[in-house]
This record gives C-alpha cells, structure tokens and sequence, in this order.
C-alpha cells in the first residue's frame, strides 16, 4: 500500500485541480501497512476512513460494506487496493488514463464488493477464529521430513525456458540464413 516516501494526504471527496504553476500532490503509492511506521498508518487510516464514508454514502452500499471494516485486514486491503486505484483514476496524471477508465473503476468496485462483508459481522463485529498454521502442522512436517520432489526439483521457471527456447529458434534461423546466402555466394563464384 504505500512505498516508505510520504506522500501528501488528501481529502478524498474533494479533489479540485491544482491552479496553475502550483503542483498537484503526487498520487498515493502502493500502500503496505506493515511497512509504515505508526505514525503513518494512523494517517493514511484516517484518510481512508473519510474516503470509505463517503464511497459507501455515494454509491448506497452501507450493506454491502462490513461496518468494523477497519477490524478486518481482508476487508482493509480490498479498500485499500479500491482507495488507491480511485485516487490513481480521478486525480492522477490525466495523461495516463484511459477513455473509459471511471467506468473501469466502477466495474472494478462492484467487482469487490462481495469481498467488503464479513457473514460473522452482520449486526456487530466478531473475532473470526485464528487459522491453523501450516508451519504447525504435524502433516506437514512429516511431509518436509522425506523431501518430497517439489522440494528437490531443480530450478525452474517456465518464462525463462520459453526465452531460451526462443533464443535456440532465433540462433537456428539465422544460422540456416547465413548457410543460405554462403550457398548462393558459392553459386555465383
């Protein structure tokens, strides 16, 4: 969610452009919460939170959002991810954006909601139970115990094989092209 450099928090609902010669706040960067420090975080939940007010009253959707959304990390970084790409589209540098890209905003939005409830908060919020572990698990360490071959397989990455199979065709090509234009050159001596 956000790169370590500040950036300008802006009120979300009012973004009139900048007047001339004064510079526009840089659009948000992508936000991690877990690398801001406390002071940061507090910010720019505070900013969200005013955009997540007003994105709920705008598009009628205050049964659709969970009203402790703030409690659930699912649900912040769905709002988070929203936050930024409506600040990207409606205040970002004109000249990167798309004919249509409020309308992909938009569909983009109730693209998310399902994902912005939570069915154990429906009338007040309540602690979802912790998931097991993998690390704790005692199938998997049996599992890490006779290294399996997902493990011991050798390196592999399927975009740098097809780049080297690529490479080996364009090699092969250009050697059949010299051979072909050495045969001519051979013809005309």
């Amino acid at each position: 969610m956000a790169d370590t450099e500040a950036t300008e928090a802006t009120e979300p609902a009012s973004t009139p452009a900048a007047p001339a010669g004064e510079k526009k706040p840089p659009p948000p960067q992508r936000w991690v919460w877990s690398d801001m420090d406390l002071d940061e975080r507090e910010a720019r939940l505070g900013e969200m939170t005013l955009w997540v007010d007003w994105l709920i009253k705008t598009y009628d959707i205050r049964n659709q959002v969970a009203r402790c959304w703030y409690r659930h990390p699912r649900i912040v970084e769905h709002l988070t991810a929203l936050y930024t790409g409506w600040f990207r589209t409606y205040a970002g540098d004109p000249t990167k954006l798309g004919l249509r890209s409020e309308a992909e905003w938009i569909k983009d939005l109730y693209a998310f909601l399902p994902r912005l409830n939570s069915a154990s908060c429906q009338t007040s919020h309540t602690e979802t139970p912790a998931p097991a572990l993998t690390a704790d698990d005692k199938a998997f360490s049996e599992w890490l115990d006779e290294p399996p071959a997902f493990l011991t397989a050798e390196r592999f990455h399927p975009a740098k094989a097809q780049k080297l199979r690529l490479a080996e065709e364009a090699k092969a090509a250009a050697q059949a092209r010299a051979a072909r234009k050495e045969s001519g050159e051979k013809k005309e001596s």
